[in-house]
């Protein structure tokens, strides 16, 4: 069960981790989600087979009475949702599956103290590195690394992540949840398989949030490996993982972790998440009503988030682009989590049908050298169809592009949690008009978006510039004050100047 091991020794700054002083850069950055080509925007990898003990019973939050009543716009829809649990699960030929009773997420299986910082140590992190707009933090802070029950598809799995804490504040302290963004599909690439993974949670500490950064599903850093694909722009699993992560952060604190971790949790809880990781923390909040009522989201950021990712695919196949590879992985890693009975060859071309996910099994970073043109990546019928936007001839693929795409929803929408959207007007990997286009809509159907779009900048920057103005955003609604100009979409700006 739970038990420290010897904390990783660390003098400030740097040593001896000699790289640690890039740390925040390279997190932020969004580890491998590059701006500048086809293989970097596909930091992936993973295995196809699934593990998990079985189902442990019904979910509270699965009751024996389907009550979600939206229209599902889904091509393959009558097995998603039944009279096992109170909102669809699975969907596009994968059948329902019984929910694993809630009082069992969350459960602390293992954890290890890795490092601490001085707040003077962390302000002098964020000098080496030009974030000075982030000093003085208000706390020193204590990272750990944990493991935790959460569940995949009715089956009880573990998954890992980072738990980061402030060594230096007294009263209830909100918790934040960081969602990093892609650094591949199997477990060498999570993030708490790399020393320097964790400074981002451990930031967030010190700016004075109780914090957990999960793995995601299939990126177990480190202990048992997951033995999965990670399920990449996923709503359903990503939820799950996200959302049991913070009853993961409760346990710990509460009485399954560190005895001396030595903070009190407040009710509220922030979502914070970039690329992947602001896919992570739109449809944390979308589940949250439905998975884990219990839990207060009090706001949410969503740096450069996929919000739509059929019309992201579209972009990504009507040219040589970064989102070209980064959805052709995500294809893939659909194809893999549905248990879909359909040929990727249906929708790759070929090598790379039978290539591409034998690289995500084996790198974090598969080679697309070589690729010049959008029909080595796509077929010919995927391409066309995407053009026409022909969702009958799309099938089952359109069908995971629509459930990945917040606007199209399968699960009802009762959050009406404040979100900040962060955007760069040059974003070529997540592709900002698809950003803009969605906000809209999104609004008509109840969300309360801001949204920010930093003048020049690309995808990694679209994140890093708006950091000031997110921390200080995040701020004002755990003290209860309202949007200023929500749902208005904003000339961009240069976000350095950003008050």
């Amino acid at each position: 069960m739970s038990f420290v091991r010897s904390p990783r020794s660390i003098s400030p700054y740097c040593s001896p981790l000699p790289s640690l002083c890039l740390a925040l850069a390279v997190s932020l950055t969004l580890a491998g989600c590059g701006d500048d080509s086809i293989g970097s925007a596909t930091d992936t990898e993973g295995s196809s087979s699934t593990t998990g003990d079985s189902s442990g019973g019904e979910s509270e939050s699965a009751a024996a009475t389907d009550t979600d009543t939206d229209t599902d716009t889904d091509t393959d829809t009558d097995t998603d949702t039944g009279p096992l649990n109170s909102f669809p699960v699975g969907g596009c030929g994968l059948p329902e599956y019984p929910l694993i009773d809630v009082a069992q997420m969350g459960e602390i299986v293992d954890w290890a103290l890795d490092l601490e910082f001085s707040a003077s140590d962390i302000d002098g992190l964020l000098a080496l590195n030009g974030f000075e707009a982030l000093a003085p933090v208000a706390s020193g802070a204590r990272l750990y690394r944990i493991r935790y029950i959460t569940q995949d598809r009715g089956e009880k799995i573990e998954a890992t992540g980072y738990l980061a804490t402030p060594t230096d504040l007294d009263g209830p302290i909100p918790a934040g949840v960081w969602l990093h963004g892609t650094t591949g599909f199997t477990d060498i690439c999570g993030p708490t398989a790399d020393p320097q993974g964790g400074f981002v949670p451990l930031l967030m500490a010190a700016l004075g949030y109780v914090t957990v950064a999960p793995d995601y599903i299939g990126l177990n850093g480190w202990g048992e490996p997951a033995g999965q694909l990670h399920p990449y722009v996923i709503g359903e699993p990503t939820a799950f993982a996200s959302l049991d992560s913070i009853r993961a952060l409760r346990r710990f604190i509460s009485d399954e972790g560190d005895p001396d971790a030595g903070v009190e949790l407040s009710a509220q809880t922030v979502l914070w998440g970039a690329s992947e990781g602001g896919f992570a923390a739109l449809w944390s909040d979308r589940y949250a009503p439905h998975y884990a009522p219990e839990l207060t989201i009090t706001a949410v950021v969503a740096s450069v988030p996929p919000t739509d990712a059929l019309a992201l695919t579209q972009y990504a196949t009507a040219s040589l682009n970064p989102a070209t590879g980064a959805l052709a992985a995500a294809l893939v890693a659909n194809h893999d989590w549905y248990r879909s009975d359909a040929l990727l060859s249906e929708v790759l071309s070929a090598p790379l049908d039978v290539d591409l996910p034998a690289a995500m099994a084996t790198t974090c970073n598969p080679d697309f050298a070589g690729i010049t043109e959008v029909s080595q990546v796509y077929t010919p019928a995927m391409i066309q169809d995407l053009a026409d936007a022909d969702l009958e001839a799309l099938g089952v693929w359109g069908c995971m592009l629509q459930r990945a795409s917040l606007a199209e929803a399968a699960i009802e929408l009762k959050s009406t949690t404040p979100i900040l959207f962060t955007m760069g007007e040059l974003d070529d990997l997540v592709y900002t008009p698809t950003i803009r286009a969605s906000i809209p809509a999104l609004c008509d159907q109840g969300y309360t978006i801001e949204m920010i779009e930093c003048a020049g900048a690309g995808h990694s920057a679209g994140a890093i510039e708006a950091l000031p103005f997110a921390r200080d955003w995040l701020a004002a609604r755990l003290q209860g004050q309202a949007l200023s100009e929500p749902c208005v979409l904003k000339a961009p700006v240069d976000c350095t100047k950003l008050p």
